[in-house]
């Protein structure tokens, strides 16, 4: 049947397109459709032959089958159905949009542009110089937003013409593109129209929404949730206590929910999830002890009700968020544990050290398909974890970083920041990471603490004595049995003058010209709001120059290019 045959096609895509998403190296699709499947809470939906109820039945669409939307029709959606046009009834049906399996024809007038320049704040609406010349009649528009970094179209729309025209107002595309229903991030905007029955493409543009990418739209409402979880004050929280072990949260039918996020305040040992249903069976139990401050819960079909028992001491809860399946892919953060070896290990000392003192270094060879994580050896304080976070996804990093968890006192004397770490044994710490993670390349701060702090100074020494150590199974044994010993192929270190190289933060990711490391840094820096008032991102950097670094050590020889910190190491 030709709905089969649709979801077949589309299927066959995503497969092909599955490997390169999971590498972040996924194209953007040049194609799309609308997919019309029954509407949450609906077995099924009957597609007539004409529009109206009275007519003949064409076929039942059944949950979890789809059909490809082709038009507008008032109270129906005009779609495939058995090699003919169909009416499936709006009220029956919910609509998204996915990539082809085809690409289309392209009919893109060049003249067609935006009227504002890229980047795009949320508080507008994107507006389009001048008409659109299709070279035809067409009679519907079709809109589509792909968000890059989640590989899924978070927006689409399908826009009925009111009579077919060769020319078309963009002007009629203001109620689509209005920014305030999208979240942050790089998106690719797709317009086609439907052309004497062809799908054409009349427009393809890359677009960056700048500001937040805070995740408001959720139906945390239509839950038991307690309201000091609704909320995002890390000071108001669920905590545990003796008499109240468990956290229990049900939640509406009405909520269609798919995914649960959680903000603890202060970590668990490790936390027992289960999972019931309306009649309080059990779906699924499991018992986390990952570290996440920002974690999250898929939820199956059919869940009612969410029980969260945490084990450790003085367990707080800050944040409690309940999701429907149209929640943003861009704002919600869903950390997942990195891979088991990286290309590049990026270990600063402080929550955004790694952006003010290593530059574009993250969003760069993120955007490259690099496997990167950052380490942090001190601890400074919750609020700037979370500014971390927020700051780090919106960069682009899902894998969530690694907190050595050392506290965060200022000095300027590197002896006494090591007199204050000494208990903890920083130095066996780093070992311990390099050897787990395997980095080919790390890129640290400056043996002088870029303005003298000293513990700046003490990670930067650790972590180059721990390039050796590493390698030597001589020092911790244990970490050496466990994980193997590992020799870092190259170490970069922020301002060392030595076999120096220029990195260039300015350097488009697109054909925005816009979109650069520097760009995306920047907009993970305005995430960390507590240190705004003390500095600031800028091109080359305000007083420390980000851009200049010294290749300390190297086992795969010296850098020729002097412009890549991958330059020798085959990570691809």
């Amino acid at each position: 049947m030709k709905r089969k045959i649709v979801l077949l096609l589309v299927l066959t895509a995503l497969a092909l397109l599955l490997p390169a998403a999971l590498a972040d190296e996924m194209p953007v699709p040049r194609s799309y459709v609308h997919l019309a499947t029954p509407a949450k809470g609906e077995r099924s939906a009957p597609v007539y032959s004409q529009p109206k109820t009275s007519s003949d039945k064409l076929l039942t669409l059944q949950e979890g089958e789809t059909l490809e939307v082709v038009g507008d029709n008032g109270n129906y959606y005009l779609v495939l159905a058995e090699g003919q046009i169909g009416y499936l009834p709006r009220a029956k049906a919910r609509l998204y949009g996915e990539p082809s399996a085809q690409e289309f024809p392209e009919r893109i007038d060049e003249a067609l542009a935006f009227v504002d320049a890229i980047p795009f704040r949320k508080e507008t609406h994107l507006e389009l110089n001048g008409p659109i010349h299709a070279g035809g009649q067409v009679d519907t528009l079709y809109v589509y937003l792909w968000d890059e970094r989640q590989f899924n179209v978070e927006q689409s729309y399908i826009i009925p013409l009111d009579k077919p025209a060769d020319t078309i107002d963009a002007g009629k595309l203001k109620k689509a593109l209005n920014l305030t229903k999208w979240m942050g991030g790089r998106k690719t905007l797709t317009i086609q129209g439907s052309l004497d029955g062809e799908r054409v493409v009349l427009f393809r543009s890359p677009v960056y929404i700048s500001g937040e990418n805070s995740e408001l739209k959720n139906v945390t409402a239509l839950s038991t949730a307690p309201d000091s979880l609704k909320d995002t004050k890390l000071s108001t929280a669920w905590k545990q206590t003796q008499n109240r072990r468990t956290l229990t949260v049900d939640i509406s039918p009405a909520a269609e929910a798919v995914l649960v996020t959680l903000e603890w305040n202060t970590l668990p040992d490790s936390v027992t999830i289960e999972l019931y249903d309306a009649n309080r069976q059990l779906i699924s139990s499991e018992t986390r002890a990952n570290g996440y401050y920002n974690d999250w819960i898929s939820l199956p079909e059919g869940v009612a009700t969410v029980s969260l028992t945490p084990e450790g001491r003085e367990v707080s809860l800050s944040t409690l968020r309940v999701y429907a399946d149209d929640y943003s892919r861009h704002g919600v953060q869903r950390w997942q544990e990195g891979p088991e070896k990286l290309d590049m290990l990026l270990v600063a000392t402080h929550q955004d050290d790694e952006l003010l003192f290593l530059g574009g270094t993250l969003a760069d060879y993120l955007d490259r398909g690099a496997k990167v994580n950052v380490l942090y050896s001190a601890d400074c304080g919750r609020m700037r974890i979370r500014e971390a976070l927020d700051g780090l996804w919106t960069a682009g990093l899902r894998s969530y970083p690694i907190f050595l968890g050392l506290p965060d006192k200022y000095t300027m004397s590197p002896t006494q920041a090591e007199a204050q770490w000494a208990k903890y044994d920083l130095q066996t710490l780093l070992v311990r990471a390099f050897r787990r993670y395997k980095p080919e390349v790390i890129v640290t701060q400056d043996f002088n603490g870029e303005y003298g702090h000293g513990q700046h100074k003490v990670t930067v020494k650790m972590t180059a004595e721990g390039v050796t150590l590493a390698a030597d199974p001589a020092f911790d044994p244990e970490s050496a049995q466990q994980y193997g010993v590992w020799q870092v192929k190259k170490l970069y270190v922020h301002s060392y003058q030595e076999n120096e190289i220029v990195m260039d933060w300015t350097r488009p990711l697109d054909d925005t010209g816009v979109i650069t490391p520097l760009f995306l840094t920047t907009e993970a820096y305005d995430k960390h709001r507590t240190q705004q008032a003390y500095f600031s991102m800028q091109n080359s950097g305000r007083d420390y120059d980000n851009t200049r670094f010294g290749l300390y050590f190297t086992a795969v020889g010296p850098d020729e290019a002097k412009n890549d910190f991958l330059e020798h190491i085959n990570w691809q």
